[in-house]
């Protein structure tokens, strides 16, 4: 099954948005640096649906 690239961009997003809050979970980082990786990709995400 061939995916769109529009779902293929949701998943990693998914997957890194993931991770990041497994990070903070686990308190590998603060909440400051939680902050700015989730607005970075919050902004990647953004850019990414204006060009489809």
């Amino acid at each position: 099954m061939i995916k769109e690239e529009g779902q293929m961009v949701r998943e990693e997003l998914k997957a890194q948005i993931d991770e990041l809050m497994r990070q903070y979970a686990d308190e590998e980082i603060d909440g400051v640096t939680y902050q700015q990786k989730m607005m970075e990709l919050t902004t990647l995400a953004q850019k990414e649906k204006e060009e489809d």
